[in-house]
């Protein structure tokens, strides 16, 4: 069994066990797959004795846990916690690396730092904000289109506090695109700003 049906086998489980009524066309529309897949999926899951059904009158049925399906549960969620944590420290190296090549490349200013500003405050982001701790460089800012609010303890700024050397007024070396799927558009919303396309740097 692959890895993503087996994900899709633990999602199926731990929505059935959240006590909610569940069906096909939900989990179906829940997990993002097709009806059939969906069904295959429940079928095995009852083929295997993790999940009973119930009969509710003629249409309507009702899945059910069984004690082999907890115990299932119970070890596909710790192996997608371990996997998880696998992602997320080989993703932190990754951006790690990639922040020291940047580093490389940046200016020091005349109090000796070499200061960035991010571009995006999501998930991505978050996980740039800790790798960044184990570099030299110093983040100065953070600009989103849509989010308003902390990030961590800087504000979130809009793109019209940024120009194309500075951000409020702080000077930048360079412009760090804090996202991985939506880094072309950023890069052009960058360039809208006025940013040289030189002082962008995509992770």
């Amino acid at each position: 069994m692959s890895s993503s049906e087996q994900e899709h086998h633990r999602q199926i489980l731990q929505a059935i066990a959240s006590g909610e009524r569940v069906t096909q066309r939900s989990l179906s529309r829940e997990l993002g797959i097709a009806l059939g897949l969906t069904n295959l999926f429940v079928r095995r899951l009852v083929g295997k004795g993790y999940v009973r059904i119930s009969r509710m009158g003629t249409r309507h049925v009702r899945y059910l846990m069984t004690p082999e399906g907890w115990e299932a549960l119970g070890r596909a969620t710790r192996i997608s916690l371990e996997n998880t944590v696998h992602l997320y420290t080989q993703t932190r190296e990754q951006i790690r690396a990639s922040l020291e090549t940047l580093s490389g490349q940046c200016h020091v200013n005349g109090s000796g730092q070499k200061c960035v500003v991010f571009y995006g405050a999501g998930d991505v982001a978050e996980i740039a904000y800790v790798s960044l701790q184990r570099t030299d460089l110093t983040l100065i800012g953070i600009v989103d289109d849509r989010r308003r609010g902390r990030f961590f303890e800087m504000s979130i700024r809009g793109p019209e506090c940024l120009s194309a050397d500075a951000l409020d007024g702080l000077a930048y070396s360079h412009v760090i695109v804090a996202s991985i799927r939506h880094s072309e558009s950023i890069r052009g919303r960058i360039s809208d700003c006025g940013v040289p396309a030189d002082k962008v740097y995509c992770l």
